[in-house]
């Protein structure tokens, strides 16, 4: 089922002009090349008068003549692609955008619609991979392809257990002022991480699913004073939910992280191995240089989620950072390193317990990686869509 639609808004996706052979009189006789081509031109010119007076199956069975007479027809397999996907004919859509990223990889909008096309499908997997992909690209944020494939792309991080990201997809939505019933239950499955799509969601679920997207769709748009009424209403009805006293203090960290540290500490109670609960409050106590008051909670945090770059950095910088422990915590910072070699400020870290133990060449080439890491996201960051 869509959960979003997605029209047929062509015009600014391709080439102004489909790429057909065009065609002039060498002299008396026309070579067959020629002939080839006019017939294929008027061929195209037949499927997009039908695609343009909406007589989809005449148009389908034009274009499909169409890339068989020319396989390397990209803008004839797009057209294809979206009749199907208009047609709920996913299967066949998905092996036309398949052509489509073979053509022309750099093309955004050809892996956002085979991401799709997966997507309904239930490969989600592939789908999971070709949207991302497609938002590596940038997928130009004016065309109704962007809300739906980064939706679906928040959909699939988070049964996917990328729970962050999804958030932070959403989130960018409701700084838009994006955040409809869809998008906040999306929200909410996120922060709530529960690794479901909207239709596995259990009904007597739904409710808290929702509040809880509302609250950090309010907050993500800052939203403030409606955030804030929202959260305590959060912790009414739910009080002994987990996960709620977490967000709970995510969302006072800002503006009073003493509170921050009493909801955390409230979600331990409730779940005594909450892992982001404990690297929270480690990552307080570092900032504030209580070293010893935050190790306890770090090494926790490690045994509970070791494969979590997080808590190894944590850890690493408070044993290193703190005098505990230099060469161990060194160690931690590279674990967290091989977990999350795309992080810049773990290597960043890395490389301040380097220089401590005075492996100044070591130092060098993890901040070095740092400063590329971070000139890569600033790009990202900047780029326009």
């Amino acid at each position: 089922m869509k959960t979003l639609r997605v029209g047929l808004l062509i015009a600014a996706l391709l080439p102004a002009s489909a790429s057909v052979a065009q065609t002039k009189s060498t002299g008396v006789r026309k070579s067959a090349d020629a002939v080839n081509a006019a017939s294929f031109e008027a061929l195209v010119k037949k499927a997009n008068a039908a695609r343009e007076a909406d007589q989809a199956d005449e148009a389908t069975g034009l274009y499909k003549q169409a890339v068989r007479t020319k396989p390397a027809y990209v803008e004839g397999w797009w057209y294809l692609g979206m009749l199907y996907y208009e047609a709920d004919q996913y299967a066949d859509g998905r092996a036309a955008f398949r052509h489509v990223t073979g053509l022309k990889p750099e093309m955004a909008l050809g892996w956002a619609m085979l991401g799709l096309c997966e997507f309904e499908t239930k490969d989600f997997d592939s789908a999971l991979v070709h949207l991302e992909r497609a938002d590596e690209l940038k997928i130009p944020s004016e065309q109704g392809f962007y809300d739906v494939s980064k939706y679906h792309l928040a959909l699939l991080l988070t049964r996917s257990g990328r729970f962050e990201s999804a958030v932070k997809v959403i989130g960018d939505f409701a700084r838009q002022g994006k955040d409809s019933p869809q998008f906040t239950e999306a929200m909410g499955l996120a922060a709530l991480r529960k690794p479901l799509l909207p239709n596995e969601l259990p009904p007597l679920e739904r409710e808290m699913v929702l509040d809880v997207g509302h609250v950090l769709c309010d907050s993500a748009a800052r939203r403030a004073a409606e955030a804030e009424r929202d959260r305590l209403e959060l912790l009414r009805k739910y009080p002994s939910t987990p996960q709620i006293h977490y967000l709970s203090g995510t969302m006072l960290l800002a503006s009073d992280s003493d509170k921050a540290l009493e909801e955390w500490n409230a979600e331990l109670a409730i779940s005594p191995d909450h892992p982001q609960a404990l690297v929270s409050i480690a990552a307080e106590y570092l900032k504030r240089g209580e070293y010893q008051t935050a190790l306890p909670y770090a090494e926790k945090a490690v045994e509970v989620n070791p494969k979590d770059f997080a808590a190894h950095a944590i850890l690493g910088q408070i044993l290193a950072e703190g005098n505990l422990d230099v060469p161990r915590g060194t160690h931690e910072l590279e674990t967290a390193v091989r977990l999350a070699p795309w992080q810049p400020q773990v290597h960043f870290a890395l490389g301040t317990a380097y220089a401590k133990a005075g492996r100044k060449a070591d130092a060098a080439k993890e901040r070095e990686e740092f400063l590329r890491l971070r000139g890569q996201n600033e790009v990202a960051v900047s780029k326009p869509r």
